[in-house]
């Protein structure tokens, strides 16, 4: 019996549950048909025009990704954009964002899992279960910040990391946040962390940190959450053994580095 967009929604739902995202944000089934049978679903970070096109040419009708193909609301869809080839293409589209990124086995458990460290809480909870966004990890031999960037370079494969020093010799506590985490540097602090590792950082969260002592890592937007449409496909392929599920090979860095 084929499996519905609509019960692979159901699924993510239990892993990932909707009413946990935050309320500016846009999950659960954004186009397409609950109703429609699932041939192959493609798992990734962003829909761009070559994940639809790599959709297609692999016959997957389900594109679930981690950031939402449509956050605000739209004025026009032309015919080049991400939303009209998923309309002109049949294809369903599917985003679990910040209620994945808080969820347990997630995105940030997937980025702590790359860098090697077992978590041992959050950065912030937002739930009374416990969950929350971001990790804590403790290191017991610890990192200079230097080596802490290098380690992120490496483990999270990545052309470059910026990084700032902080007042502490030995980092032996570390916070993480997948994404856009900034804001949460002196939450990290609070808890004991002499170092946060995110994405986005804004000149002024540089600042706060050299005044804090904090040692700070950005590894990127994209280099903090690629792996989330690896752990996404790897969870989906559990759940439905019978449906081709791929993460999608043409996702990529959409900048560059010179």
């Amino acid at each position: 019996m084929s499996q519905t967009v609509g019960q692979v929604l159901d699924f993510l739902n239990t892993i990932a549950p909707l009413s946990t995202a935050e309320s500016y944000d846009n999950v659960g089934l954004l186009a397409g048909s609950a109703d429609a049978a699932v041939t192959g679903i493609a798992t990734c970070l962003d829909i761009t025009p070559e994940i639809v096109d790599e959709a297609v040419s692999k016959n997957a009708n389900l594109i679930v990704s981690h950031h939402p193909v449509i956050f605000h609301p739209l004025k026009r869809i032309m015919a080049d954009s991400p939303v009209y080839m998923l309309i002109r293409s049949d294809i369903s589209a599917i985003a679990i964002h910040t209620n994945f990124d808080m969820s347990e086995g997630g995105v940030n458990d997937a980025l702590l899992e790359l860098l090697g460290w077992e978590s041992s809480g959050v950065l912030e909870q937002t739930n009374p279960n416990g969950l929350g966004i971001g990790g804590v990890a403790d290191l017991p031999l610890g990192f200079t910040a230097k080596a802490l960037a290098e380690h992120c370079k490496q483990s999270l494969d990545l052309e470059s990391v910026k990084y700032c020093e902080g007042s502490a010799n030995a980092i032996t506590r570390v916070g993480v946040c997948s994404g856009s985490g900034g804001d949460l540097l002196r939450q990290a602090k609070e808890l004991g962390c002499q170092a946060l590792i995110t994405g986005d950082v804004k000149h002024s969260v540089w600042i706060e940190a050299h005044n804090l002592g904090m040692a700070l890592i950005d590894a990127g937007h994209y280099g903090t959450e690629k792996c989330a449409s690896h752990r996404i496909a790897a969870l989906l392929s559990r759940a439905f053994p019978d449906i081709p599920i791929f993460a999608a090979e043409s996702e990529k860095e959409p900048c560059r580095y010179v």
